[in-house]
């Protein structure tokens, strides 16, 4: 009996090692290609990861067919039943060892260019998009984000528990504050970041709906003292990671481990990083963090008892440790929220918001959040020190520029103009921020901005299907620009969910049409007269000034100005400035109430 050859021989002749070879190059250069495409078309991540693990699954099964069968000039045959006369194994060999070759040179060109295209990508600094669920039906058009923008989404909740979504929240939350703080980087506000969790839209898609080129990624789990985080790091317009990592420690020392990940991640994007940019107010108290992540996530809730409930866990935070600075900056801000969402007056209220954002900045000056705190403490004083509430907000743009919060409060104390450019760019920050395009919309109406209105009031639309005071000003805007039809149309975009919102929408309805249609004023007057029974309602007053006028009856709106200004003044400080009242700026009584109340200017 003939001997056997050496197992590794019989590899060799049979072209088994080629074929191994051939089939790990070709998975990885159509991996490449697969990556790289991905983002053009639209494909979700999980595309290429499922093709390397189908490939991987079918290799035992490419490397038998190579063991047992054996191409010869007729055909593929058995390998036991070719005879030694039509075995081509060699010139067989000589083939596998070219089509390896040109697989490799493909895989290594595509590497190249995706690492070449990642590189010089062009930055671009845009207006305001619609909110991510908006940008769906925008025009395509080329997709070149600035390269240090980046987007957080939330990490994900290993624990599975949700009682403990709170804690993964909270600490992607503070990551997302302490990138925020990093001067070359435009970081998208937790608020929007949020929104996508669990999103089953590609990181390309992501990317687009922001306008950002980078994602980051991640898991936490929490596992009693000790915390895993995995986090990744990925280029939206190419879908290629970046960096990733993941980092073991004990729940004391997290804020070490989220100054690590920001050191990272200004390392992989090659922008400048320094210790000193990040804030320092933190706690070496475990108890007290974990309160302060539980009040993070109560006060997002932005309800009267969540407020509440966010406060006594701030407060308990701080007894724990007086010298936690970001308890004292999130107590002062919960507190502003409940004299808006709650219970609490603002005047007894006001000393207890400036003293807890006066001892965060004593504890750490560089705490941004603890400088709007302050600002809008001197901003809503008895009177507003404006001047220094600029101040203020400037201080915490400087040191936190992705504060979205701080631009929108900044806007509020400056002249229209500026007031556009910080509302702007909040809402390219938070997009899905309503503040953000509501003061945005009422900007572009004092200055007469129709177009910008238009779009600030559809994104808000968007964001809030039952906005009724969106479709009034998209209406207004409309009118502006002589689009009747749209004008009229635009009460079919909400939703109402109350009786007292669908009258507005059926009376905003007729009244606009009246505008084209003399002969519906009567029935519209009588509308009018029927919703003033509900005026006391501030939202309702301000609809019906703005239909009387768009009726041209003057006196009924005057009248409910006279009323409405007293008891809401935020609402009157443009009127000297808004072009719905040009109709009223000869009358007396309109000018007495633009004394009294109005504080814009357009410069």
């Amino acid at each position: 009996m003939a001997d056997r050859p050496p197992f590794f021989a019989e590899l060799k002749r049979r072209n088994v090692v080629r074929a191994a070879v051939l089939y790990a190059g070709a998975v990885w250069a159509l991996a490449q290609g697969i990556s790289q495409l991905s983002g053009p078309f639209g494909l979700a991540d999980w595309v290429t990861r499922w093709f390397v693990i189908v490939c991987a699954i079918g290799f035992p099964f490419w490397i038998a067919f190579a063991w047992y069968y054996e191409i010869t000039p007729h055909g593929i045959k058995r390998e036991s039943d070719v005879t030694p006369g039509e075995s081509i194994m060699h010139s067989t060999a000589r083939k596998l060892d070219l089509a390896i070759i040109g697989v490799l040179i493909v895989a290594v060109v595509l590497l190249a260019s995706g690492y070449f295209i990642r590189r010089n990508a062009p930055a671009m600094k845009v207006a305001p998009t619609a909110p991510a669920e908006a940008t769906t039906a925008a025009a395509p058009a080329a997709f070149a984000p600035p390269g240090d923008s980046l987007v957080v989404l939330p990490f994900t909740n290993l624990n599975g528990d949700p009682k403990q979504q709170y804690f993964s929240d909270g600490i992607t939350e503070e990551l997302t504050d302490a990138l925020s703080q990093i001067p070359e980087l435009r970081v998208i506000a937790w608020e929007t970041a949020s929104k996508l969790r669990d999103s089953v839209q590609s990181t390309h898609a992501i990317g687009q709906s922001l306008n950002v080129a980078n994602l980051l990624h991640g898991s936490i789990e929490r596992d009693g003292d000790q915390v895993r985080i995995t986090a990744e790091l990925v280029d939206t317009r190419t879908g290629l990671q970046l960096w990733s990592q993941h980092y073991d420690d004990a729940f004391a020392d997290i804020f070490k481990v989220q100054d690590q990940v920001s050191e990272a991640i200004a390392g992989a994007l090659k922008v400048k990083f320094a210790q000193v940019d990040l804030p320092q107010g933190g706690t070496t108290r475990p108890e007290a963090h974990d309160l302060v992540l539980r009040g993070r996530e109560l006060e997002r809730s932005g309800n009267a008892a969540s407020l509440a409930a966010a406060r006594k866990d701030f407060e308990k935070a701080i007894a724990l440790d007086p010298e936690y600075a970001d308890a004292h900056a999130l107590l002062s801000r919960t507190l502003l929220r409940m004299t808006e969402n709650a219970n609490l007056l603002l005047g007894p209220t006001l000393p207890g918001i400036r003293a807890e954002a006066e001892k965060a900045l004593g504890l750490d000056p560089r705490n941004a959040d603890a400088w709007v705190a302050l600002g809008n403490a001197d901003s809503n004083a008895a009177p507003p020190d404006f001047a220094k509430a600029r101040v203020d907000y400037r201080r915490a743009l400087a040191l936190d520029p992705s504060n979205a919060a701080a631009h929108t409060d900044y806007g509020t104390v400056l002249p229209l103009k500026q007031a556009l450019a910080e509302d702007r760019e909040a809402a390219l920050l938070d997009p899905a921020d309503e503040t953000a395009w509501n003061n945005l919309s009422v900007d572009a109406q004092d200055l007469g901005d129709w177009a910008q209105m238009v779009q600030a009031s559809e994104s808000l639309i968007k964001l809030d299907p039952k906005a009724v005071d969106s479709t009034f000003a998209l209406a207004y805007a409309y009118q502006q620009l002589h689009q009747y039809d749209r004008m009229v149309a635009a009460f079919d975009l909400v939703k109402p969910s109350t009786p007292l919102d669908q009258e507005q929408i059926d009376t905003g309805r007729l009244t606009y049409r009246a505008i084209g249609d003399p002969a519906l004023r009567p029935q519209a007057l009588a509308a009018l007269e029927a919703l003033a029974l509900h005026q006391s309602n501030q939202d309702v007053a301000s609809n019906l000034w703005q239909m009387y006028l768009a009726l041209g009856d003057t006196a009924p709106a005057l009248k409910l100005l006279e009323n409405s200004c007293p008891a809401y003044p935020i609402g009157c400080n443009d009127l000297a400035v808004n072009p719905m009242y040009t109709a009223l700026r000869a009358d007396p009584r309109f000018q007495k109430l633009v004394k009294k109340y109005n504080t814009m200017t357009v410069q």
